[in-house]
């Protein structure tokens, strides 16, 4: 039977991670550097952890992490990793005397050392009596470095100096001995992966050489030995020192040793690429100037002369960073579970690189009785050649640095071995949560080199029950993504185009601010789109952060210079620059913008039921669609919510928390941009998203695209039709037929064609705006039938624009059950088919503009009602005029007064205003109350995806807490405090006043007694 499939582990990035996580767009600095304003102490983030390796997180360090010192020549802790990458040293070009073979296959198996901190010190692994000449100082090591040495692999045999004959100087000013310049030729992407290069520690000095111009001495003053000192050129890859032969090898010195199998190259007889003499070592102490120290194929450390006919290889060293190490694994099947002779192989975190997981994984029985494997982890990421992913099992709890069990989902293509994906529950501890680690790899190999590369993991908990050994697994079918609506036949494709960096939080939870950082090698790419696009003075350090700051549409307060283009499907600053981008992505993933991060076929998704696009991680996105060319989507770009692990026990993705309010994108959903091929409407003067104050101005613009008429040869010219009429609501007020413009984007942008139309063409009637000739623009007469005219290509875009005013009768929007009234302008567009016949679409715009309901209540008896308080009402430092329509009723209105007053119950309802924040000044309270301190309302209405309906709208009070927000949302209620001493503290200057007095009469009366009884003293004493 197979086991439970009810798991759950929710997935979360591992702790202190702060580089992913994430999106945010400047309220003050605005994403060249930071989008929103931080403070420091909120910027706190732990070092990233990726949890124990299993082999260096459970060694020691210093001389407890030497695992070679332990006695027996299989010690228990001693491991071989697989490093390095094929390939051949010319010896020939840098060295004279080298033999004709020029191997130097340097991937293979190598011995692990040591592991850090690690000073040096001279030490030597010959008997006490000639101690002085072998030795040497040792290889040192910093915390977090491992120091490897390879065991099976070697250059092809050359001689130590350039001559042939005699010098034992390792390195000074202008001259390298050939053992100097191969170690230098070996730290070469050739021999070593980029990817593995990038763990090895900088390059630097070696101790214990010699330096001299003529060489060293043999020196028999142990243990400072005569000439030794550091290098003059710095080194990464390296011979080891005689020293090392003691100090990583052989704890206690002997010449004569039954460790020396330990020193063994195990490749062949117990020798490498046919060398029975050994391998260069490094010292400035020889037995003569012309004797340089070897490890020989027996193991044995001792001199070999220089000027021999036999020449020495190279059994390569060096230092490797731990930080980024994710996994030390078998190098088969990737599992915990070695034998003798097993290898390791190493996986480490290429930084930026992130996993979007695509199912929901689980934990199954294979069959009655079988081993529990888990099931489904699958993934994408933006690896350069994912082979898989990869896993690990930890428990928190345990100190040891082991890793439970490990493994990976795909084959080995190197060794042909299947991945491990097996769970070891029988051994878990019952109802114990185990740390879950998944990451998607790229596996390595000896062309590529040996280590794994993986993505920054993502993290889970397993729990073991105990009786039957099943797991709760909770992860996201996808760890980040964006939810889509819209239709398209095509491929979407995203590519990232923005990184999250320094993310902050709310105390709620909800998204504060994140930097956007331009990815490495995208900086020029982003810069030229910018240009493109119409940007001035480019960030060329972080462009990315510049088009965030100046078209993105997220920062709310300043406002950026094209909010609009945010949400235009069709115009604007961003949808120029995304166009840009786009254009450099090639038809196969071969343009500039290189790297799938995530992909989805086709889109039938409505509002409110979106679909989701996986994408590799947290950031901004570029999304195109295939099928562009054919009617399907413009290019979007759309950043992802970020994860906060702190919100709950788990974490989960969050957004700003003002994230559609006055048309702020939602992070982590966008709507598919058509190319407009039908009709399409919008208001082009409402940047700040913030709705129209009643008399003003509000501008349409109607647009479409100049159609195909090359299948219209069966209809005429004269029959052919393609004409808008615009319908307006009683609220708007449509313009005369003189104040309508028709615009092209060709030859040049807003090129004015107006003229062009047909006289009468445009026509006003009450609510409905006609424009009938358009045809004249882009259409001709060819041979009886219909043509577009070769002046202007298919498809280019035509705008309609006018001015029309909300009036009077305009709906106003309220929160709660008040309503949300759009005030609506419709636009129909009639058009001729192919065969003749007519065919109708339709867009429709809402204005919007708002209402103010406020109460007026005692403080200390809030269900009494106070009218008559009189109110002055600003906005950004302008006194607002109001007309009465009735009793605590007004309407903004440029004719009207300066003063509002409260009905009798206390209402006060101002129409026709926009969603701004206002300024209240209480001028005369009630009678027998105090004026309330002035206080500031905010309108907030909460837009939809493509921010073109309202969805909800709600206030914000400031500046004193007798003002708030009601319960229910629908009105803000202001407290008058009655004339009593209790409501002094809540008042203004007169409040205090009235203290004073109180205050100076009681203290009159309290010393009066006093100054009669001194007075009645004195003349007392006068008597």
């Amino acid at each position: 039977m197979l086991g439970p499939r009810n798991s759950s582990v929710v997935l979360r990035l591992p702790k202190g991670f702060s580089a992913v996580a994430a999106f945010g767009l400047s309220l003050s600095v605005l994403l060249v550097g930071v989008l929103v304003a931080m403070p420091v102490e909120e910027a706190s983030a732990d070092p990233v952890d990726y949890g124990p390796d299993g082999y260096f997180s459970a060694l020691g360090e210093g001389a407890a992490g030497m695992p070679m010192r332990e006695s027996g020549a299989t010690a228990a802790n001693a491991r071989k990793v697989l490093f390095g990458k094929a390939g051949a040293l010319d010896n020939a070009a840098a060295t004279v005397g080298a033999s004709s073979t020029a191997d130097a296959q340097v991937n293979g198996r190598y011995l692990v050392l040591g592991k850090g901190l690690n000073t040096s010190k001279n030490r030597s692994p010959r008997n006490a009596s000639d101690a002085a000449m072998g030795t040497s100082l040792t290889t040192p090591l910093a915390v977090g470095e491992a120091l490897l040495w390879a065991d099976d692999v070697m250059t092809s045999n050359f001689w130590f100096n350039s001559t042939g004959t005699v010098t034992n100087t390792f390195d000074r000013a202008g001259y390298e001995s050939n053992v100097a310049k191969v170690s230098k030729a070996l730290d070469s992407d050739e021999y070593y992966s980029p990817f593995e290069r990038a763990q090895f520690g900088a390059a630097a000095t070696l101790p214990g050489v010699c330096v001299k111009e003529t060489g060293c001495s043999s020196g028999y003053s142990a243990p400072g030995v005569d000439g030794q000192s550091d290098s003059i050129g710095s080194y990464r890859v390296f011979p080891l020192s005689v020293g090392d032969m003691a100090e990583y090898f052989n704890a206690s010195d002997g010449r004569f040793t039954a460790e020396w199998p330990k020193l063994y190259c195990s490749k062949g007889s117990d020798y490498c690429n046919g060398s029975t003499a050994g391998t260069w070592l490094r010292s400035a102490a020889w037995d003569r100037a012309d004797l340089a120290f070897t490890t020989i194929y027996i193991g044995a450390t001792g001199g070999t002369v220089v000027n021999d006919t036999t020449p020495l290889g190279l059994r390569p060293a060096v230092r490797l960073g731990l930080g980024s190490l994710l996994l030390s694994a078998h190098g088969g099947d990737q599992s915990q579970v070695l034998a003798a002779g097993d290898a390791l192989r190493l996986t480490f975190v290429q930084s930026g690189k992130l996993l979007s997981l695509s199912s929901m994984p689980y934990i199954e029985q294979d069959g009655v009785g079988g081993q529990w494997v888990l099931k489904d982890v699958a993934g994408s990421s933006d690896l350069d050649a994912q082979t898989g992913l990869g896993w690990k099992l930890v428990d928190p709890d345990d100190a040891s640095g082991t890793v439970v069990a490990s493994g990976r989902t795909n084959q080995d293509v190197a060794t042909g071995v299947d991945g491990n994906m097996v769970v070891p529950c029988e051994t878990l501890t019952p109802n114990k949560d185990y740390d879950l680690f998944v990451w998607g790899q790229q596996d390595g190999s000896d062309t590529a080199g040996w280590s794994n590369r993986a993505t920054e993991p993502v993290m889970g908990t397993i729990r073991a029950d105990g009786s039957t050994c099943s797991l709760d697994v909770e992860v996201p079918s996808s760890a980040f993504g964006i939810e889509l609506t819209g239709t398209t036949t095509g491929t979407l494709k995203a590519y990232r185009i923005g990184e999250y960096d320094e993310t902050l939080f709310t105390q709620t939870g909800s998204l504060k601010s994140v930097r956007l950082s331009t990815p490495a090698g995208l900086g020029t790419v982003l810069n030229d789109a910018a240009e493109t696009a119409g940007g001035n003075d480019v960030d060329v350090e972080n462009p990315i952060g510049w088009v965030a700051a100046h078209w993105l549409g997220y920062p709310t307060d300043p406002g950026t210079d094209d909010v609009t283009s945010a949400f235009s499907p069709y115009a604007g600053n961003l949808q120029l620059f995304a166009k840009a981008l786009a254009d450099r992505v090639g038809a196969d993933g071969d343009g500039v913008l290189d790297g799938v991060q995530g992909s989805l076929a086709g889109l039938d998704a409505l509002p409110g039921s979106p679909v989701t696009l996986g994408v590799s991680g947290p950031g901004l996105y570029l999304i195109v669609d295939s099928s562009q060319d054919s009617g399907g989507s413009l290019p979007i770009i759309v950043g992802t919510k970020v994860f906060n692990e702190d919100v709950g026990d788990e974490g989960r993705y969050v957004d700003f928390a003002d994230a559609g309010v006055k048309g702020k994108p939602r992070l982590g959903e966008a709507s598919l941009k058509s190319m407009v091929t039908d009709v399409a409407k919008r208001i082009v003067n409402d940047a700040g998203m913030d709705g129209f104050d009643v008399g003003s101005e509000v501008e349409f613009e109607i647009a479409l695209r100049v159609p195909d008429l090359s299948g219209f040869s069966s209809v005429s010219y004269a029959a052919y039709e393609l004409a808008v009429s615009d319908v307006a609501e009683p609220g708007l007020t449509l313009p005369a037929a003189s104040g309508v413009r028709v615009l092209m984007d060709v030859p040049s942008p807003d090129t004015d064609v107006t003229s062009q139309l047909p006289p009468s063409s445009i026509t006003v009637s009450g609510q409905m705006l006609t424009v009938s000739g358009l045809k004249a623009v882009f259409a001709e007469d060819a041979g009886g039938h219909v043509a577009n005219k070769a002046v202007l290509p298919v498809g280019s875009l035509m705008r309609i624009r006018y001015r029309a005013v909300l009036n009077a009768g305009a709906s106003y929007s309220v929160p709660g059950g008040g309503g949300l009234g759009s005030n609506e302008n419709t636009v129909t567009l009639t058009r001729s088919k192919s065969d003749g016949s007519p065919e109708t679409k339709s867009a429709t715009a809402n204005v919007y503009t708002f209402k103010v309901d406020l109460v007026k209540v005692d403080k200390d008896e809030v269900s009494k009602r106070l009218g008559g308080a009189q109110f002055e009402v600003s906005r950004d430092g302008q006194v607002l005029k109001f007309l009465r329509l009735s009793d605590g009723v007004y309407r903004l209105d440029a004719a009207g007064g300066t003063a509002v007053v409260t009905h009798t119950d206390g209402t006060l309802s101002l129409l026709g205003v926009e969603a701004r924040g206002l300024s209240f000044k209480e001028t005369t309270a009630p009678s027998g109350y105090f004026k309330v301190s002035d206080f500031g309302v905010d309108i907030r209405p909460v837009w939809n995806e493509d921010a073109t309906q309202v969805t909800k709208v709600t206030y914000a009070t400031s500046g004193t807490n007798l003002a708030y927000v009601s319960k229910d949302g629908e009105q803000v209620v202001v407290l008058d405090p009655a004339w009593s001493l209790a409501n002094l503290p809540y008042t203004g200057g007169v409040g205090i006043l009235v203290l004073l007095i109180i205050g100076g009469l009681i203290l009159a009366f309290a010393i009066r007694p006093y100054i009669l009884s001194k007075r009645a003293e004195r003349d007392a004493n006068l008597v």
